[in-house]
C-alpha cells in the first residue's frame, strides 16, 4: 500500500506540472507586442502576488466570454490562469499608481507602427466626447452632463476621446475625463498628491477645450503624425484652433452659427452674413448631393482660414472650417467624413467591450476600466490588419470569443482527466507503468491541441 501511495503522489506532482499549451489570438498578441515589457515601463508592477500582466489579460477577457466581474472568484472559470481572491482584482482597478495612459500611447504606437504605412495626407487625429451613465451619487467625480441624445442632463462620466485615422482604421490613442460643476458627491479619495491617479483627478476638473489642446499637446510629444485635427463644432473656438495650430496640426471642423466674426474681402461679417453673400456661387457636388462653395477668411488668433459652406439647395446649410487654404470642397468633406469613425468607436466599446460596466465608486477604477476597453479594441484591430482583413471589429469580436470559450472548455476537460489519473493511479498500477501514462496523456493533449487548432483556423 505505500507503493502504491508513493506512486500516486509522484505522478501527481508530474501531472500538475503539466499544462494544456494552447495560445489564442489574445495569448499571442500579448507575446508579439510585449506587453508584459510595457506594463513594467509604465510602472504598472507589484512588488509581490500575482503578476500584473495575467490580471489585466483576464481584464482584457471578460467581455469576450461575457463575463462579468464577480466570475474571477465565484467559479472556478479562471482557476487555470489565477487563483486569486476579488482583492487581487479590486487592488488592481484602484491602484493609483499605475500609468495607463502611458502604457495605451506605447502599446498604440507600437500597433500603429506595424499595421500603418499610409503617407502623411491620408493621417489624420479625431477628437470628441461621449458620456457613461451612471446610478450612484456617491460614485467619485460622477457629476451631471446635458447628453444630446437624449436631450438633458443625465448622471455620469464624460470621456474626451482621441483617436488616430488612417483612412481605413480608427487607433485610440488617450483618454481624458470631465466634471462638471454640478456633481452630487464632492469628496476624493484621499492619495499621493505625487500619483498619476490625482493629476488624472485634477486633470478632470478642467474646463473641457483646455484638456483637448494638452491631448493634442501629448499626441505630438509622443510623435504621432497627422495632417488635420477633425472635431465637431463644440469645440471650434477660434482660441482653440489657434492653439491647436500651435502644437503643429492641422484643423478640419464644423464651425458654429454664432456672432464671431470673420473677415471676408476686408469686412467683418458673422457666418450666416456671409453665408448669404455667397450662397449664389454655390455648385452641386455630384459624389455628396449637395451645393457647395468655398471662400478664403480670417479670424482674429487663427488668422487665414478657409470656410466651406454647404447646402442642400433648400434652407438648409452647414459650414467647415479647414486651415489648409488649397483644399477643395470635396476634399475638405472627405476629412470631416472620417469623424464619424469615432462614434462607431462609441458604440462598439459600449455594446461589445464593456465601456461603463466599471464596479466600483473610485476614480482609479474608471481610469482603469476605461483604458482596458481601449486595450481590446487595439487588440482587435492588430488581429484584423495580421489577416489583411477589413470591415467592422464585430464579427472578429464573437469569433475570438468562441474561441477562448473552446479553450476554456478543452482546459477543464484536461484538469479533469489529470484528476481522474491521479485518483485512479492505486488501481492500475501495477498494470501500467507511469510512462505509459503519461504517453497516453499525451496523445490526449495533441488530439485537443488540434481540435481547437481546426476551430480557430477560420480566423
Amino acid at each position: 500500500m505505500n507503493n502504491n501511495t508513493s506512486f500516486s503522489l509522484s505522478l501527481q506532482k508530474r501531472l500538475e506540472n503539466r499544462t494544456l499549451n494552447m495560445d489564442s489570438e489574445l495569448d499571442k498578441a500579448f507575446k508579439v507586442l510585449g506587453v508584459k515589457s510595457m506594463l513594467h515601463r509604465c510602472n504598472i508592477r507589484k512588488q509581490k502576488g500575482h503578476g500584473t500582466a495575467p490580471i489585466l489579460y483576464l481584464f482584457i477577457l471578460l467581455p469576450f466570454l461575457k463575463k462579468c466581474m464577480s466570475c474571477f472568484w465565484d467559479t472556478n472559470f479562471f482557476i487555470h490562469h489565477i487563483n486569486a481572491k476579488k482583492d487581487v482584482y479590486y487592488r488592481f482597478l484602484n491602484h493609483e499608481r499605475f500609468n495607463w495612459r502611458k502604457f495605451i500611447y506605447f502599446l498604440s504606437l507600437r500597433i500603429i507602427s506595424i499595421c500603418d504605412n499610409s503617407p502623411l495626407r491620408d493621417k489624420t487625429l479625431i477628437v470628441d466626447d461621449t458620456v457613461i451613465p451612471k446610478t450612484g451619487k456617491d460614485i467619485e467625480l460622477v457629476s451631471y452632463h446635458f447628453d444630446h441624445k437624449v436631450k438633458r442632463c443625465i448622471l455620469g462620466n464624460r470621456c474626451i476621446q482621441l483617436g488616430y485615422h488612417n483612412g481605413i482604421n480608427f487607433f485610440p490613442v488617450d483618454i481624458a475625463f470631465n466634471t462638471s460643476k454640478n456633481r452630487p458627491n464632492t469628496s476624493l479619495r484621499d492619495i499621493d498628491k505625487r500619483t498619476n491617479g490625482w493629476h488624472r483627478r485634477k486633470e478632470a476638473l478642467k474646463k473641457r477645450t483646455d484638456v483637448v489642446v494638452e491631448m493634442l499637446s501629448r499626441a505630438w510629444q509622443y510623435g504621432i503624425d497627422a495632417s488635420f485635427v477633425l472635431f465637431d463644432s463644440w469645440f471650434s473656438h477660434d482660441a482653440v484652433i489657434a492653439r491647436i495650430l500651435d502644437t503643429g496640426y492641422g484643423v478640419i471642423c464644423r464651425l458654429k452659427k454664432g456672432r464671431v466674426k470673420y473677415t471676408y474681402q476686408g469686412q467683418k461679417y458673422t457666418l450666416k452674413q456671409l453665408w448669404h453673400i455667397v450662397k449664389k456661387q454655390t455648385q452641386w457636388l455630384g459624389k455628396f448631393q449637395v451645393k457647395a462653395v468655398c471662400v478664403n477668411a480670417k479670424l482674429p488668433k487663427s488668422g487665414d482660414i478657409r470656410i466651406l459652406f454647404v447646402s442642400d439647395g433648400k434652407k438648409q446649410w452647414h459650414a467647415f472650417l479647414s486651415t489648409d487654404l488649397e483644399l477643395e470642397s470635396s476634399q475638405i468633406l472627405n476629412y470631416y467624413a472620417r469623424r464619424w469613425a469615432i462614434e462607431v468607436f462609441f458604440k462598439d466599446a459600449k455594446q461589445m467591450l464593456y465601456l461603463g460596466k466599471e464596479q466600483s465608486n473610485t476614480f482609479d477604477a474608471l481610469v482603469a476600466c476605461y483604458s482596458m476597453v481601449m486595450l481590446r479594441y487595439l487588440f482587435l484591430l492588430y488581429v484584423l490588419n495580421k489577416y489583411d482583413l477589413q470591415g467592422p471589429i464585430g464579427p472578429l469580436f464573437r469569433k475570438i470569443g468562441d474561441n477562448h470559450l473552446q479553450l476554456c472548455i478543452a482546459a477543464r476537460m484536461w484538469d479533469h482527466i489529470k484528476e481522474l489519473m491521479i485518483t485512479s493511479s492505486e488501481l492500475i498500477c501495477h498494470q501500467i507503468e507511469p510512462d505509459i501514462i503519461m504517453y497516453f496523456l499525451d496523445i490526449i493533449e495533441e488530439a485537443i491541441r488540434k481540435q481547437v487548432l481546426i476551430s480557430s483556423a477560420k480566423l
